[in-house]
């Protein structure tokens, strides 16, 4: 039966650059085979999009371009601070992940791109932005219980009756 939306399903998958570099597969991920919810913003939009449709035991390679993928890359995420900013435990390293915080307290995941002259050069955009992805896929399961979600919108204190805030 062809896989739709809402299906949870297992897949076997490599992903590369266009150049051929591989950039994430089951066997890095120890041969485990991933599981997701079809639907439901697990995966990008294009790969989605790409295997509905498939049956198990289907194997399938299709190029995303990066407007189908992780979007282009947008020269507006990129940050240049001073290092002399950075808390003294924060290691300044290239390639490290960074949570770059904004005034308003919300943070954002960036990568140290370059340390240059005393400044810090913070890239906010998906490792994969502007870059074109070919995915070799095969559907492995189909029909699967989707994993129990946690409400991230549950707020609240465990101390029970111990305090007068009810």
């Amino acid at each position: 039966m062809p896989i739709k939306r809402g299906d949870v399903i297992k897949i076997q998958y490599e992903v590369k650059y266009d150049d051929g570099k591989i950039i994430d597969s089951t066997e890095m991920h120890g041969g485990e085979p991933l599981k997701i919810q079809l639907g439901t913003g697990q995966v990008i939009n294009g790969f989605e999009e790409s295997i509905i449709g498939m049956e198990v035991g289907e194997e399938k390679s299709f190029i995303l371009e990066p407007e189908e993928a992780y979007g282009e890359f947008d020269p507006l995420l990129v940050e240049k601070i001073e290092a002399s900013q950075f808390p003294a435990d924060v290691s300044l390293e290239l390639g490290k992940s960074i949570d770059v915080i904004a005034p308003n307290g919300m943070t954002s995941p960036g990568w140290i791109r370059l340390i240059e002259n005393g400044f810090v050069i913070i890239d906010m955009n998906h490792p994969c932005a502007g870059k074109t992805l070919i995915f070799d896929v095969k559907i492995l399961e189909t029909d699967l219980e989707p994993e129990p979600v946690v409400n991230p919108f549950i707020f609240g204190c465990g101390c029970e009756d111990s305090c007068d805030h009810h």
